[in-house]
């Protein structure tokens, strides 16, 4: 029997889900800078599968010297953290699958060999590394339990602090984050990828409890070293929907969260298989296929939920519409009556001009009348003069006695 090959870098595909953002002050993105370290790694990675979606800013990602880069959209949508990673995984090629945040920056070039070496291990799932904050303190090593919730180990402290306590060493972990996760691809979709449950939080820490529960450990390599600028892309906001999925998905009881499930407590996951294989059957491919129809449901989900609120913004902008022109029919009315007043007034007034114009016309005739009369009295007064003088002339001129 032939042992199989280790695992390495080289068959690795790095799924790095991104929005495109740059931190303050910063000339490039934060994907940019991320895949300048990448493109560091010897070897080189399998590929590089960039998830964007609608939010993403500036242009897709080009090639980085000669790291293989390839960029798919996840669909319509806001953010969805665990479907791009979903997309990205029925893309990938590679036996092993790295789950990559964009604000992340490495700081050597075989981080992803120091991880990929444990999943050479059968009974190991999930491999994640050590992650710091630009101050050099720890972000992440390790997810653990306390307090009846999940908690990053060291959170805070100095690498020489996390030594102390012997936490310098690859060790067994509840989680991992998915800032920086590696797993088989074989395994991730034997426990059916991320689940749809979890768009934002909680989604890395139920895939690693659902490897758990398939009977896979989950480690952390603290010599696998990057800087992680947390939530420099987004907003670090934990909704209280999402506690209360998680708690409703693994109970209140936090240490029951990696036991096996049965029946009797009630857990669950999502997981693609119903049923059994029939013999001859291929296991990962219809595990693929049928995440693929997920994710096709889930994107035909949203692009219906996406056209039904069209369809409501279409019937507000109608209703409003209706209301304008409601509004402007009052206007009309209104301007109508106030025409018909109008319409009233000028009536009004070219009746009392025709009152006004029937009185001149009779005054004038009046005054014609009157203008008449004078004449003839001064042409009686004219022919009564004439006689009085014709009478004069026809007597002779006087004589002085």
């Amino acid at each position: 029997m032939v042992d199989p090959q280790p695992l390495s870098q080289a068959s690795t595909s790095i799924i790095i889900p991104s929005a495109g953002q740059s931190l303050p002050g910063a000339e490039t993105s934060m994907l940019d800078r991320c895949l300048a370290t990448l493109a560091q790694l010897e070897p080189s990675p399998k590929e590089v599968i960039v998830v964007v979606g609608d939010e993403f800013q500036g242009d897709p990602p080009r090639q980085v010297n000669s790291l293989p880069i390839k960029v798919i959209h996840r669909g319509p949508g806001s953010f969805d953290f665990s479907r791009a990673i979903n997309c990205g995984l029925l893309a990938s090629g590679g036996d092993l699958v790295l789950m990559l945040n964009d604000d992340i920056e490495a700081e050597s070039t075989d981080w992803i060999g120091k991880m990929a070496t444990h999943l050479d291990d059968p009974a190991i799932g999930a491999v994640g590394a050590t992650l710091l904050y630009a101050d050099r303190s720890i972000q992440h090593i390790g997810i653990e339990i306390g307090d009846d919730q999940p908690i990053h180990s060291f959170r805070g402290c100095q690498l020489s602090e996390a030594a102390a306590a012997g936490a310098d060493v690859a060790r067994d972990v509840i989680s991992v984050t998915g800032a920086c996760l590696l797993t088989r691809r074989s395994d991730m979709l034997n426990v059916g990828g991320m689940s749809q449950e979890f768009p934002s939080s909680y989604g890395d820490i139920d895939l690693c409890l659902r490897l758990l529960r398939s009977g896979l450990r989950v480690v952390v390599e603290p010599a696998a070293t990057l800087v992680h600028h947390e939530s420099a892309s987004r907003e670090p906001v934990i909704e209280p929907w999402e506690w209360e999925r998680f708690i409703a998905r693994y109970g209140e009881d936090a240490n029951s969260w990696s036991l096996p499930v049965n029946s009797a407590t009630g857990h669950h996951y999502d997981s693609p298989m119903t049923a059994d294989l029939v013999d001859g059957e291929d296991r990962e491919q219809i595990r693929h296929e049928i995440l693929s129809l997920r994710e096709q449901a889930l994107g035909a989900e949203t692009r219906s939920q996406q056209l039904s609120d069209r369809v409501s913004n279409q019937d507000d902008r109608i209703a409003e519409l209706e209301e304008r022109v409601d509004e402007r029919d009052s206007r009309i009315e209104e301007w109508k009556d106030r025409v018909a007043e109008r319409d009233t007034r000028i009536a009004e007034r070219d009746a009392r001009i025709a009152e006004r114009d029937i009185r001149m016309a009779e005054k004038d005739a009046r005054i014609a009348e009157l203008g008449a009369e004078n004449l003839r009295l001064h042409e009686d007064l004219a022919r009564s003069a004439i006689i009085r003088l014709a009478r004069r002339l026809a007597r002779g001129p006087r004589r002085n006695v």
